[in-house]
């Protein structure tokens, strides 16, 4: 009776081994999936193209079961006749993704394109800053809506020649010790390991439309740069503030590195420094606006002249960001510009 007893239980767990492998079974090397979409807005009637990506960029969306409001949809393609949001999601093998969000709208309001922000706390010192950056690397590769800002930091006592001293006020803000750190909006951290949640990101760009938009347009007369920032309006807004970044691309300097990313070498001898930030020209929490300026169709101009920064190695490797955040200091939209560009705002069809 006891062999019987324990041939029963063994063959229980052989079975049930094997289920849940067969249940959990995922590809090698895959660690999530995320939904993008042509577009964060389309009007009723028009067509949504949704794809599904792995988060090292690979295409499944011939494999994977999509859903729109827990509906199997039998094309990765969607349409709606009633203005609303749209949940959707995603499910490949036994991994989902995140419901991403999109709004059909009757054409009457001005739509934008919906931007993300991401803040790279960073430092040439840390070894495992790489991670981040890397992340951002991918994040590149899968959008054009993602605007890069890597803030150089450093405890006391090591060094780093991109330090940006005046940040503590926004560290304290996100009250979140230790480098690496890579924010989103601002105010919402990027999952570790950051290269395995870029869907994380991208979400960002999805969703309800902001109902804003920027733009700038600037110039290099000699060493006096000259800066416009507009704001366009499609909704009624309350208690916002406007952050204005310079930053300088294409700094070489060795980078620590302690992660197996970039071929694991360590130090990275000729790193490439891109997005760094030098000067704000805004306090770095943001210069409120005042409310009668940030009604629905208004534009709202912000004007800056200032020099070239000392700290500056090439002004044509200057780029500006500027976003918009909201009470708590949500981002709302953002935008980058290179100095020089004319820019229109990024108004949706």
């Amino acid at each position: 009776m006891k062999k019987a007893y324990h041939l029963f239980i063994a063959l229980v767990l052989v079975f049930g081994v094997q289920s849940c492998s067969e249940q959990y079974f995922t590809e090698e090397g895959i660690s999530g999936i995320f939904i993008q979409l042509n577009a964060n807005s389309r009007i009723i009637g028009q067509e949504l193209t949704i794809s599904v990506k792995t988060e090292g960029g690979e295409d499944i969306t011939d494999d994977a079961i999509i859903y729109a409001n827990n509906e199997v949809l039998s094309s990765p393609s969607f349409t709606q006749q009633e203005i609303g949001i749209v949940q959707l999601r995603a499910v490949y093998q036994n991994l989902e993704s995140s419901v991403v969000e999109v709004e059909y709208h009757d054409g009457s309001q001005t739509n934008f394109k919906k931007n993300v922000l991401i803040e790279d706390y960073t430092g040439t010192w840390c070894g495992w800053c790489p991670r981040v950056s890397y992340a951002m690397k991918l994040l590149e590769e899968q959008t054009d809506a993602a605007v890069f800002v890597a803030i150089h930091r450093a405890p006391v006592g090591l060094q780093d020649p991109y330090i940006y001293e005046d940040a503590d006020e926004l560290e304290q803000l996100i009250n979140t010790p230790g480098y690496p750190k890579g924010f989103i909006n601002r105010l919402t951290q990027w999952d570790f390991p950051e290269p395995d949640n870029v869907g994380q990101a991208i979400a960002f760009t999805q969703g309800a439309n902001p109902k804003l938009g920027l733009k700038m347009n600037s110039a290099l007369d000699g060493n006096q740069i000259s800066l416009d920032v507009d704001a366009l309006f499609a909704n009624d807004f309350d208690n916002l503030k406007l952050v204005v970044y310079l930053l300088e691309n294409g700094l070489v300097y060795p980078q620590v590195n302690y992660t197996s990313y970039f071929d694991g070498e360590n130090p990275i001898e000729e790193y490439v420094h891109d997005y760094t930030l030098r000067q704000t020209l805004t306090n770095i929490i943001g210069d409120e606006i005042d409310s009668n300026s940030t009604k629905r169709g208004l534009e709202f101009t912000r004007s800056f002249t200032l020099n070239v920064p000392d700290n500056v190695e090439d002004a044509s490797q200057i780029d500006f960001v500027a976003f918009l955040t909201d009470e708590e200091g949500n981002v709302i939209n953002a935008r980058k510009s290179t100095l020089g560009e004319s820019q229109d705002y990024q108004l949706l069809d």
